[in-house]
């Protein structure tokens, strides 16, 4: 009966050693999970800087274009002001072809500023995009990692909880 005695109490002891490893390996992973959860938080408040980055560009953007536009308009009010002041001193003909060409530098010039502008915005949007797919690979690689931690310390739970449903079978069948 003694020998029972001492090796039931073994068997808790063994037992209560591997329920402390198992809640350390619980504080483990949620101290992982905080560890992900913070860089989730960092990867969203970089996502919400490129996209506030990117707002502001645009609206730069959309001011420029404002800008080359009034300037566009302003040039072409001048070159039919002075196309018509020509128009006055010389004949039709000439007062026609240098509205024309007045009207051909200032399409040029807008054309010019849009190019330039579109192509700012593509090389932003692109920026914003591999920012954006950086944050998702980042975020889907540390949910992976903590589910994988999970599910090891799922399985250590169990065989602890196996070799603890073994241990108090085998004292109520010798010790009954």
């Amino acid at each position: 009966m003694i020998h029972l005695k001492i090796n039931y109490e073994a068997s808790l002891a063994i037992l209560e050693r591997e329920v402390e490893g198992e809640l350390l390996s619980i504080v483990a992973v949620a101290a992982a999970a905080a560890v992900a959860a913070a860089a989730a938080v960092a990867v969203a408040e970089s996502v919400a800087v490129a996209v506030a980055v990117a707002l502001a560009v645009a609206v730069e953007v959309e001011v420029s274009v404002a800008v080359s536009v009034a300037v566009t308009v302003a040039a072409a009010t001048a070159a039919e002001a002075a196309a018509a002041a020509v128009a006055v001193a010389l004949s039709v003909a000439t007062a026609a072809a240098a509205v024309a060409a007045a009207v051909a530098v200032a399409v040029a010039v807008a054309v010019a500023v849009a190019l330039s502008v579109a192509a700012a915005t593509a090389a932003l949007a692109a920026a914003v995009a591999a920012a954006v797919a950086a944050a998702v690979t980042a975020a889907v690689a540390v949910a992976a990692a903590a589910a994988a931690v999970a599910v090891a310390v799922a399985v250590r739970v169990a065989e602890a909880v196996a070799v603890a449903a073994f241990c108090f079978f085998v004292l109520e069948v010798f010790v009954v």
